[in-house]
């Protein structure tokens, strides 16, 4: 039975466990170190048990603590070579120790065991950031989020998925009368931005999903754009589960 959770996601921060037998591993650590320990043990995980850390990009919502949480746990946190090379004073900023810094590209599958973790490039205003997909125990989850536009890459990936986690970021009539300014309105919705309620149905669409067994949980609301009650309306052919906005998540599929 592998169990997992959303720690939380949102602009608050972002963060995923995923765990088998007592092994678990991290994806990206959008809080204070204290807050991810805290809302794992509200789960029932233990930070002793991650073995890994993988982060999607450098934003402070998805990296805030991995500079922490390597020094404190001496344990490896990958980023894509791209992110390392070319965000380079937002990687020094974390001020991860050479032993635990960790580089990982499309193509090349990481195994942290029991867990493969493969990384594919999305659209962000992020250098080098990656959504990625977990392989364990039979089971494959993956995570699609702060992309501004998908690729046939993505569709492939949610398709193959057993348990998807998918941006659903804004309602672009929402965001058009909103609070937001135009130019970053524009940076929202642009192809570096994120995912919009139809982009993430559209998505759904093109991979095949049709309200059946398979699960998606739909991730990254916006507080100013995006209501969970808008979410469910625009996903309701689904079997789409809304995250709320920094709110636990705890499951398990078996």
């Amino acid at each position: 039975m592998v169990r997992f959770s959303v720690l939380g996601s949102g602009s608050c921060g972002n963060s995923y466990v995923f765990s088998l037998d007592g092994q678990s591993i991290l994806i990206d650590a959008g809080y204070s170190f204290k807050q991810i320990n805290l809302r794992m043990e509200a789960g029932g995980f233990d930070m002793k048990d991650v073995m890994a850390l993988f982060l999607t990009h450098l934003h402070p919502d998805h990296a805030h603590a991995a500079g922490i949480f390597a020094r404190k746990t001496a344990k490896p946190v990958y980023v894509t070579r791209k992110c390392r090379d070319h965000a380079v004073t937002e990687y020094i900023a974390l001020n991860i120790p050479e032993t635990s810094a960790m580089v990982t590209e499309p193509g090349s599958p990481v195994t942290v065991w029991p867990f493969t973790v493969s990384c594919f490039y999305t659209s962000h205003d992020s250098a080098g950031s990656c959504g990625y997909t977990v392989d364990v125990d039979g089971k494959r989850f993956t995570i699609i989020t702060d992309t501004g536009k998908y690729s046939q890459e993505m569709v492939e990936e949610a398709r193959s998925a057993d348990v998807l986690f998918l941006e659903s970021n804004y309602d672009i009539q929402m965001l058009r009368t909103g609070p937001y300014p135009l130019y970053l309105q524009k940076r929202v919705a642009g192809e570096r931005g994120h995912l919009s309620n139809d982009q993430a149905r559209n998505l759904l669409l093109d991979a095949g999903y049709d309200g059946s067994s398979k699960r998606v949980y739909l991730v990254h609301i916006s507080a100013n754009n995006n209501t969970p009650e808008t979410v469910a309306q625009a996903m309701c052919p689904f079997n789409a589960f809304v995250c709320r906005r920094g709110e636990c998540y705890t499951d398990y599929i078996s």
